[in-house]
């Protein structure tokens, strides 16, 4: 197992080390908000192993809730820039670098399609990303795959432990059901796959 943690705290990194001893686990620091900064990024992700299969977009900017129409343009237009935009400078400079068998997924939340209140501007952001990765998945007819993998729960990480619940996701399960995708992707076609419960951790959502 090869692993290469970008854009991580050291902190993050050495926990990471202690809890996957034997693995090999290497941390760089990138940018993905432009062209240039996401092709660095790949260059210094290669240099520990000299390569890279799969690729997992997890980005965003922490915005408070707040009225949609509080929001003045140019801060809206950041938020979507750090929602949206880095996930499309991700998929368009980094997919094509992947070798044939190589997967990029891109880690979205599950509102695209309702509001939750005063989070109209996440709602937004998500179903642009929706869209993006739809087109990015379409628009790719050889080499490696797009997904968008929606989590469509509650997740219990860092961020949320004091009020997480028992039935949210865990970051760990989420991470179990990445690489459930990226041994099977036959298993995973759809280009917008959706992660909605702790029993469907490792399985193909189910039809209908």
């Amino acid at each position: 197992f090869r692993f290469v943690a970008a854009e991580l705290k050291d902190e993050w990194v050495t926990e990471l080390r202690a809890r996957h001893a034997g693995a090999a686990l290497a941390g760089v620091v990138g940018d993905v908000s432009t062209e240039d900064g996401a092709a660095a990024l790949w260059e210094a992700a290669i240099t520990p192993f000299g390569g890279v299969d799969h690729v997992v977009v997890s980005v965003n900017v922490p915005v408070r809730s707040r009225p949609l129409l509080e929001f003045g343009a140019q801060e809206l237009s950041q938020v979507l820039l750090g929602n949206v935009v880095t996930h499309f400078v991700a998929t368009k400079v980094l997919r094509p670098r992947l070798p044939d068998h190589g997967q990029l997924i891109g880690i979205g939340g599950g509102t695209a399609d309702f509001i939750f209140p005063q989070q109209a501007h996440i709602s937004m952001g998500q179903a642009a990303m929706r869209m993006m990765y739809r087109g990015a998945a379409k628009e790719a007819r050889s080499g490696a795959q797009v997904h968008e993998l929606m989590i469509v729960s509650m997740v219990a990480s860092e961020a949320t432990k004091d009020i997480a619940q028992p039935d949210w996701i865990t970051n760990e399960e989420v991470g179990r059901h990445i690489c459930a995708i990226l041994d099977a992707p036959d298993r995973f076609p759809k280009p917008v796959l959706h992660l909605r419960s702790r029993a469907q951790v490792g399985q193909p959502e189910a039809e209908g």
